[in-house]
């Protein structure tokens, strides 16, 4: 009996798609529940599977056509009818039906760590799981890294149009519509969720939305609507994550203190906001809200902002910073907030021996995040802490005290970014699969999304210093690079280290345009030890901003070309 084939659904609310790959071909047998063609939408890929068993007769379309919901796109010669589909919706109340399931890896954690390492145990052919009590993709994906890059980006077009008549460009008066540009974050956000999912998918990991509680003997339990899981693991990997830290001080605990997650989801923009903290995050948001229009103060407790950097490169974002109108006060320390009659914060701090007051409509708290301990029953596991109890302690292949389970990412406090929590990830499912991988934190790059960016990676001069390492510095600034003169972003320099003894470059920082993808060369550079002389007979193209890590890498020895 011959059947029409209909795209029922496609990702989330699409309802049309362009055709990336047709997995069968006319001819060819089809099992039911058998992938037929995958889509492609702003959400993501998405699979079109057959309902029935059978011959397939035709396909009506090719790769590149743009397919509609409802669309019959071919016909299939079913051998047999589908297995009968329990209703979508029930008018009483549905009774969660148990289900008994068996992995070789439970992953409890989709964050970048979490979703990576299921991926990666799954290629190595284990059975696995991903219980995640939130969002695929957790705090990076969904309120961090990828949100506020896509507000910056947004904020990146409003500094263009406020420089287009440097270039002989006339424009209006700006208009935002900032409930336009929170929903293209969300849209973004949603597009690289729905990618995760099929990754899921592709891979045949078995995706679980619930909170785990840890039971005796290996098993885990998650109580969903639809199901009551207990789930027996022979390899549990723990990817946790974090949460963001208060200060230990009055009002701190108040609701309506702000976070990175709520200042990703105001619905209006602040008159005036202060935050606490002038580090990654406090800065990142300090940029966005001020190009906003946003009154934006930066407390930060340390002598300067983003202090874990060398102060050459922070006084280049601290200058820009002022020069745009964002108030900073270092040195300073925050003891209160209260709230005004009128709603507005009043923020207490400590600054140059001297009580003083800072009053804003907006207050945020940026000072660090702290591992998700209390998330899981970790005593149930029998897991140990590190020495300052922070975080789970873990070995080189990322093993906790129990040698089936392992953790990766913010929750073992190590480094709190998202690729290490990937790396990680990797790492332990690699070690589960008979692998011995480890990682090398000394060549681990960090990303800062400020104006001007900052790339960083490996031995900083700061560390060198106090570490009294016989070191070679080097600084090329990006007044001299021909493609920053032109594009207008000529604020900053590259700046390598490198041992005086060995040559070989141990670090460095990128402060000014495309730091933050730069530093994939410096990288390089310090995880593969190169010296000096290898760096230098690398030839890199003209008129590019990567000239200027040329040009350091040659004033390292005293014959930088374009700068004297």
């Amino acid at each position: 009996m011959e059947k029409q084939i209909i795209i029922e659904k496609l990702n989330g609310h699409d309802k049309e798609a362009i055709v990336g790959k047709c997995h069968k071909k006319p001819g060819e047998q089809v099992a039911e529940g058998e992938v037929l063609i995958t889509v492609e939408s702003s959400k993501g890929s998405f699979a079109i599977k057959s309902d029935y068993e059978g011959k397939l007769i035709k396909l009506d379309i090719d790769e590149g056509d743009t397919v509609k919901k409802g669309q019959s796109i071919g016909l299939i010669e079913a051998s047999k009818e589908p297995a009968e589909k329990k209703p979508a919706y029930s008018f009483g109340i549905a009774k969660a039906v148990d289900k008994d399931m068996a992995f070789d890896v439970i992953v409890i954690g989709g964050g970048p760590g979490g979703y990576v390492a299921a991926i990666r145990a799954a290629q190595s052919g284990l059975k696995t799981a991903v219980i995640e009590a939130d969002k695929l993709g957790g705090t990076c994906l969904n309120y961090g890294c990828i949100p506020t890059k896509a507000m910056i980006s947004s904020i990146g077009i409003i500094d263009n149009i406020k420089q287009a008549h440097n270039h002989g460009i006339s424009t209006g008066e700006i208009e935002i519509d900032f409930t336009r540009l929170i929903e293209r974050k969300n849209e973004v956000v949603d597009q690289l969720v729905g990618g995760i999912e099929h990754l899921m998918g592709a891979n045949d990991i078995e995706f679980i939305h619930g909170k785990a509680e840890i039971l005796e003997d290996k098993k885990i339990k998650v109580n969903t609507k639809k199901f009551n899981y207990k789930l027996e693991y022979k390899n549990l990997i723990l990817a946790l994550g974090s949460k963001p830290s208060y200060l230990p001080i009055e009002g701190a605990d108040s609701e309506d203190i702000l976070t990175s997650t709520e200042l990703l989801s105001l619905r209006e923009i602040p008159k005036s906001l202060v935050i606490i903290g002038g580090g990654v995050i406090g800065m990142e948001f300090a940029f966005i809200y001020r190009a906003l229009g946003t009154d934006v103060s930066v407390v930060e407790f340390m002598p300067q902002i983003l202090n874990v950097l060398d102060s050459d490169v922070a006084e280049v974002v601290r200058d820009e910073a002022i020069e745009r109108g964002i108030k900073i006060y270092e040195g300073a320390k925050a003891t209160s907030i209260k709230t005004t009659l009128d709603g507005m914060k009043l923020l207490e701090l400590e600054l140059d021996n001297k009580t003083m007051h800072i009053c804003s409509e907006k207050l945020a708290m940026a000072v660090g995040r702290k591992a998700n301990l209390d998330s899981l029953d970790l005593e149930k596991l029998g897991i140990e802490l590190n020495e300052r109890k922070n975080g789970i302690k873990v070995n080189e292949y990322m093993q906790t005290n129990q040698e089936n389970i392992y953790a990766i990412g913010d929750v073992t406090n190590i480094i709190q970014l998202a690729h290490i929590a990937s790396h990680q990830g990797m790492v332990a499912a690699d070690h589960i699969a008979g692998g011995m991988h480890k990682i090398d934190y000394s060549a681990v790059p960090s990303a800062i999304f400020t104006m001007p960016e900052i790339g960083t990676v490996g031995l900083c001069e700061k560390q060198a210093r106090a570490e009294e390492l016989d070191v070679i510095v080097s600084k090329f600034p990006f007044i001299a690079n021909g493609k920053a003169i032109a594009m207008g972003e000529s604020k900053g320099f590259v700046k390598l280290i490198a041992d005086r003894k060995t040559r070989i470059i141990l670090g460095g920082s990128v402060v000014g345009p495309h730091a933050t993808d730069l530093m994939a060369i410096i990288s390089n550079f310090v995880a593969m030890k190169i010296t000096i002389d290898e760096a230098k007979t690398v030839i890199y193209a003209h008129p590019t901003t990567s000239e200027a890590i040329h040009e350091a890498i040659l004033m390292l020895e005293g014959k930088g070309i374009h700068f004297a």
